[in-house]
């Protein structure tokens, strides 16, 4: 199916936006925002479906358009005779919303009748009662840029419309009917249909992947999956869209001139990998519905090299310029590496080597492929040593080895899917560091262990420490609280809010153990401690529920939102 933008990319458009800024269109509407309908009393009435369940639309998918028993690569072939059943050889009023640039950005609405459907395809005219007739350089235009496109649009782009005195064999009931059939159709181009089902020759019936997409669409509404991961998926997305186009404009202009030289066939290919690549990627985090339970990505393990063949340790000092006065700190007989950055000194480490920091800010490169027992620590003010996340990498720090221990560091992550820390298995130890982050501070997994004390975590969304079942957590003389930083907004701390998470979150199934002794939760009107647990249902769609339940914590006195709590807390829920 083509969209608007690459339609309007494959069309001279300069003449038309020039045209645009000319006569100063009102086009500075969003796409998402709804569809203005404070119009005359004379003109066309847009007619609103009312927002549907999922239950309802696996039930519209499954039975209406029967895409459940079809085949991946078939369903799109159905969808598009499904369409012309419906819509066909018909003739009714619409609100066309087109973009008249290949950026996207500038939008013109208007009128049109639809005469005829072939596919996903619409074929229109210009439809302009008198009360709400437009401008002349306007109508010229929109007259010029439908001949453009032949006066065939996508039906995504159309919105079903009742007209008074307009001459038609339907009746308001109709129009209702083909504007929630419209949407619907808008629905599964957007959020069901995939470019990727077309080339997809499995003989499994699509009814799965149905279920599936519909799922992940309604638990990333409903905020159970973290914004981080949704914005690296959606940008994934993007980038996975993109890179399709632009394979298949390089593959149209090698065709149109003949023969490939070698150098196009190379390129060609290597650009047919990208895709297929940012595909398989894609369907990966699909089918693992984004879950933070389990990993959102593929995982490309360092390979472990164990201690040295001589047993030696090295101390690896991070700093630009190695000066007498900052080696005389060690012993005299200890080995001493210099680097400039600390990717340099993991790429020399080996099991049981120490990594010093000295006061600077660094880059998180490596840090997601921590496979051996190694120190990582900072020398002189923990503020001044400091870490940040590589915006590009889904994980910023992940520990896959026995001991991993982190010491009087300042990390700070922005923009990355999962949290600063993840403790996919082994043991972590977290001392005197500062985590700074819009995401969740820690993340351990079953059957890893975490230790910390002396630490802050300051975060706007997600939990400063999120415990899965099975693992092991002891918590001491730390401050959890929200992002100290000014300029955090406060839709952030909305969304960690409607997660219903607080600052340190369990999951039970095997339920973990954790132990604080000594914290500080300052939880600036957010829970301190949760719990949730999964509920499994058949008849419900979605598949799962989660119930949270919020732990009581005793008040410390300390100041409004402020908590501590002692002692081993271990929670079992009979089913």
């Amino acid at each position: 199916m083509a969209t608007v933008s690459e339609i309007s990319a494959n069309c001279d458009t300069s003449d038309l936006e020039t045209a645009i800024n000319e006569i100063s269109l009102d086009s500075s509407h969003a796409q998402e925002e709804p569809i203005d309908e404070d119009l005359p009393c004379h003109s066309p009435r847009l007619m609103q479906p009312a927002e549907q369940s999922a239950e309802t639309l696996y039930k519209v998918f499954s039975e209406d358009f029967g895409v459940s028993d079809c085949k991946p690569a078939e369903v799109l072939a159905r969808v598009h005779c499904h369409i012309e059943e419906r819509l066909g050889n018909r003739k009714w009023i619409a609100l066309w919303r087109s973009c008249f640039s290949s950026s996207g950005q500038r939008f013109i609405d208007t009128f049109v009748e639809v005469d005829d459907v072939c596919g996903d395809q619409a074929h229109v005219s210009l439809f302009t009662p008198p009360s709400i007739l437009e401008s002349e350089p306007a109508l010229q235009l929109i007259q010029a840029h439908l001949k453009e496109l032949e006066h065939t649009v996508d039906v995504v782009e159309l919105y079903p419309a009742m007209m008074p005195g307009y001459t038609s064999d339907l009746e308001e009931e109709d129009i209702t009917e083909m504007a929630t059939f419209v949407e619907n159709v808008r629905f599964f181009f957007e959020h069901i249909h995939r470019d990727w089902d077309d080339d997809d020759d499995r003989e499994q019936d699509f009814d799965t992947c149905l279920r599936s997409r519909l799922r992940l669409h309604f638990l990333i509404n409903s905020g159970c999956v973290p914004s981080p991961i949704v914005a690296r998926y959606n940008r994934t997305m993007s980038k996975y869209l993109v890179r399709r186009k632009d394979l298949l404009d390089y593959q149209a202009v090698i065709q149109s001139q003949g023969e490939p030289t070698n150098s196009e066939a190379v390129e060609c290919w290597r650009k047919y990998y990208e895709v297929l690549m940012l595909s398989g990627l894609l369907q990966i985090w699909e089918s693992l519905q984004l879950s933070v339970e389990g990993p959102c990505f593929p995982q490309v393990q360092r390979r472990k090299k164990g201690k040295r063949l001589d047993g030696s340790n090295v101390t690896h000092l991070v700093t630009r310029t190695l000066t007498p006065a900052l080696v005389k700190k060690f012993p005299d007989n200890a080995e001493i590496m210099q680097h400039e950055t600390p990717f340099a000194a993991l790429k020399e480490c080996y099991e049981g080597d120490v990594i010093v920091l000295f006061p600077g800010t660094y880059a998180g490169d490596g840090l997601h492929q921590l496979t051996d027992s190694i120190t990582i620590k900072g020398s002189g003010d923990k503020e001044d040593v400091v870490i940040k996340a590589t915006c590009s990498d889904d994980l910023f720090i992940n520990i896959s080895s026995s001991t991993v221990t982190l010491e009087n560091l300042t990390l700070v992550q922005d923009d990355n899917s999962e949290a600063v820390l993840r403790v996919d298995s082994g043991h972590a130890i977290v001392s005197n560091c500062a985590f700074r982050c819009n995401g969740t501070g820690a993340i351990v997994h079953q059957g890893a262990q975490l230790t910390m004390r002396d630490t802050a975590i300051a975060c706007t969304q997600g939990p400063a420490v999120e415990v899965m079942p099975g693992s092991t957590v002891v918590l001491e003389n730390n401050v959890f609280s929200t992002s100290d930083d000014d300029k955090c907004a406060e839709d952030d701390v909305a969304k960690n809010q409607e997660t219903g998470k607080g600052l340190v979150h369990l999951h039970v199934v095997d339920p973990p153990t954790l132990k604080m002794n000594g914290n500080t939760i300052q939880d600036g009107g957010k829970k301190g401690v949760t719990v949730s647990r999964k509920v499994y249902s058949s008849s419900d769609l979605m598949g799962c529920k989660k119930e949270n339940f919020p732990v009581d914590v005793e008040s410390s006195g300390d100041g409004e939102g402020a908590a501590k709590k002692d002692g081993i807390l271990k929670l079992i829920f009979a089913e």
